[in-house]
């Protein structure tokens, strides 16, 4: 096996592409906010109640697809280039199943914004939404494990292509359905759900498409012969995906009912928030491109035995991101009447911008904590210690973060609920640092999940006539 490149350019030239590409993410919600907020503050806020919402209902499910990440870049690591192949088809397989479950949550939409209290136009365009995107779930999956494959064997580069060609088709699509050219509906804040919806299909399946068209991928991973399902791999995954799937819904329920409780303040708060976080995506979506970064080449040096590697990369990639996170505190502190112009109309900016200002400067804080949390985190999953952060991250939601911000939003207002981001951010950061430096964390997830893939019950195979378990 090879000894992973942790140099600083090896980490540049993986988390430059990821940071890239999830900056497709941020720029389609960037798209939809300001196509959006040239048809009203009813319409901006029906987005964002919408999304933030339907982002908490996915994120159990495309959170489980990080394992591929994790499995892949183990593989990687160990050179053995078959065994990733199997990985990604279990995601598949898992993927598949996920987008099923998915559309059960179709009726339980009008209910959920029910909940939010908020206004009913604003309930009813948001249901509206929501439910258009949960009918483009199978793409959204498809292209999320897809993702982490290329992630995995260090090939960000391809999803950052993928995501670029994705932000022309979101812009073009929304053109077409928010304002209703070219014959279509004018559909307003709907329009913005389906031009999400038509661009995250055509890129998943794309992607998809692309692994078997380039040889590269194709007869390297042997990915033709590893099609069927293999019990054994599935269930590592699963093992190891579900925890964080489980994080990632629990957290996002938190910012759910960070929203909802928002959204009570008034109409014209929720569309201020909703911008700020917007703006605010730009700097997670960088945090989480260096988070893609740790677990790769932490998986990668897990994989190939050299696990003091898997530290050091860690704190270099930490050390970029702090430097990033320096320029972007400087934006949001001296340019928040800028960042609003972006997402409302002149004409409402001076109704929104007060309750914008303060939170940018909130922003800026916080940042620095997210940082630290979101890529010692990833760390921790590239190694396939995944459970430890999901306690961390579930237990300061649920019995800091949200208990506070029930008992100060009503009481104080936006500024003060925005203001225990910062505790929950921190306490997160502390926990998660205390964890990375000791030395539990660094087990590879096969051995975690109690899985051998060399041990002859559990067979990979080795060439291309053999075939993979089936459980049957």
């Amino acid at each position: 096996m090879n000894r992973p490149d942790t140099s600083y350019r090896s980490v540049l030239r993986l988390s430059t592409p990821v940071m890239l590409s999830q900056l497709s993410y941020t720029a389609m919600g960037i798209i939809d906010t300001i196509m959006v907020g040239r048809v009203g503050v009813v319409a901006l806020a029906s987005v964002g109640l919408g999304s933030i919402l339907f982002w908490w209902l996915l994120s159990l499910f495309w959170g489980m697809l990080a394992g591929v990440n994790t499995l892949v870049a183990q593989a990687e690591g160990a050179g053995d280039r078959k065994a990733a192949g199997v990985a990604f088809w279990q995601g598949i397989y898992l993927g598949l199943l996920l987008s099923v479950i998915v559309f059960v949550l179709w009726p339980l939409t009008p209910q959920l914004m029910a909940w939010t209290g908020a206004s009913p136009e604003v309930q009813e365009n948001a249901a509206a939404y929501m439910r258009i995107r949960l009918l483009g779930a199978f793409g959204l999956m498809l292209l999320m494990a897809c993702d982490n494959f290329y992630r995995g064997i260090g090939r960000t580069d391809v999803p950052m292509w993928f995501g670029f060609v994705k932000v022309f088709l979101n812009s073009g699509a929304n053109y077409i359905f928010i304002f209703g050219h070219f014959g279509a509906p004018e559909l307003g804040a709907v329009g913005a759900a389906v031009g999400t919806a038509i661009a995250n299909t055509v890129i998943g399946v794309a992607m998809f498409a692309w692994l078997f068209v380039r040889a590269e991928f194709r007869d390297v991973y042997s990915l033709l012969p590893r099609a069927r399902p293999h019990r054994r791999v599935f269930r590592t995954l699963f093992v190891l995906s579900l925890p964080i799937g489980i994080q990632t819904f629990m957290e996002m329920g938190g910012i759910s009912v960070f929203t909802a409780l928002v959204a009570r303040l008034g109409d014209a708060q929720l569309a201020a928030t909703d911008a700020v976080i917007h703006a605010w995506s730009a700097a997670f979506m960088l945090a989480f491109g260096l988070s893609v970064a740790a677990q790769t080449l932490v998986g990668q040096c897990v994989g190939a035995g050299a696990k003091e590697e898997a530290k050091l990369v860690t704190r270099r990639i930490l050390r970029v991101g702090y430097v990033l996170m320096v320029g972007l505190g400087l934006v949001y502190v001296l340019g928040p009447e800028w960042l609003m112009s972006l997402f409302v109309r002149q004409s409402e900016l001076a109704v929104l911008l007060p309750f914008a200002r303060p939170l940018f400067t909130i922003v800026a804080i916080a940042l620095f904590f997210d940082l630290t949390f979101v890529v010692v985190a990833g760390a921790l999953r590239g190694a396939g210690d995944t459970t430890y952060a999901m306690f961390v991250n579930v237990g300061t939601a649920w019995f800091l973060f949200v208990p506070a911000t029930l008992f100060v939003a009503p009481r104080y207002g936006l500024v003060a609920a925005w203001s225990c981001l910062i505790l929950y951010l921190a306490v997160m950061a502390l926990l998660i640092e205390i964890r990375f430096r000791g030395t539990a964390w660094l087990k590879p997830a096969l051995e975690r999940a109690g899985t051998d893939s060399r041990d002859p019950d559990t067979p990979i195979p080795a060439d291309d006539s053999t075939e993979a378990e089936t459980g049957t």
